[in-house]
């Protein structure tokens, strides 16, 4: 990629350099623009996963929202060189589909920009709790994808524990319309209207109970500790 870039450069400057109209700044612009510069392969992962996905005959599976979700936390970790992310992502697609958000679904992307603002206090009890991995210490974050204002946005709590206790790591969230944000942050935040309207959609009460109490516990968090957002981070992530 960057030897042909190099290359079309060196051409457009002789011809500036030799020939009356110049050119060059009017076809780099558009070099900047082309997929194989700015090295976005998106829909040839995604074409390439459906092709490996079809050849192993997998099951499509719908993804169902619920109204609180919790999981087990079991992670390996690899640095990973840049110009070697397309060739791992060729590998793992091999074994498994990229997932698509429902956003992308009309199909161009194998990734999606990740937006997160971390909670935490000015003793910082929360960031200095997880660095030492302290047992039951938590993580709290507004998570939600996409570019432009979220609609909907995921209240994460993770919390650590201690794997040779027998006790496992989770993640549990559930999700909020983003103009409930900042009365969640200011105390504000009725639960029990929230638990209305679940009932009147006909949510199971083993759901509603899980939803009440990890809702309470965020709250309760969130007011105790004075958690305030401290930090954003951005991201693309391709997952499978």
């Amino acid at each position: 990629m960057n030897l042909n870039f190099t290359g079309f450069h060196k051409i457009l400057k002789k011809h500036d350099r030799w020939l009356p109209n110049p050119c060059k700044a009017f076809y780099l612009t558009r070099l900047h623009d082309q997929s194989w510069v700015r090295g976005d392969y998106s829909d040839v992962i995604v074409s390439m996963s459906r092709a490996y996905a079809a050849l192993r005959q997998d099951e499509k599976v719908e993804e169902k929202e619920a109204e609180a979700q919790d999981f087990v936390r079991s992670t390996r970790k690899y640095w990973v060189s840049l110009e070697d992310i397309t060739r791992v992502t060729g590998i793992v697609l091999q074994h498994l589909p990229v997932f698509l958000q429902k956003e992308d679904l009309a199909g161009q992307s194998d990734s999606q920009l990740v937006n997160s603002v971390y909670c935490d206090n000015y003793a910082m009890e929360l960031y200095h709790g997880r660095l030492d991995k302290t047992p039951g210490a938590i993580a709290l974050r507004f998570r939600w994808y996409g570019t432009g204002l979220p609609k909907k946005v995921f209240v994460e709590r993770k919390t650590h524990r201690e794997s040779w206790c027998g006790d496992i790591s989770v993640k549990e969230r559930f999700m909020v319309d983003e103009d409930q944000v900042i009365p969640m942050l200011e105390g504000q935040y009725d639960i029990q209207a929230e638990l209305k309207k679940m009932k009147a959609r006909g949510v199971s009460n083993d759901m509603i109970r899980d939803w009440k109490q990890l809702a309470t516990e965020i709250c309760s968090a969130i007011s105790n500790k004075q958690l305030r957002p401290v930090m954003r981070t951005q991201y693309m992530r391709t997952a499978f």
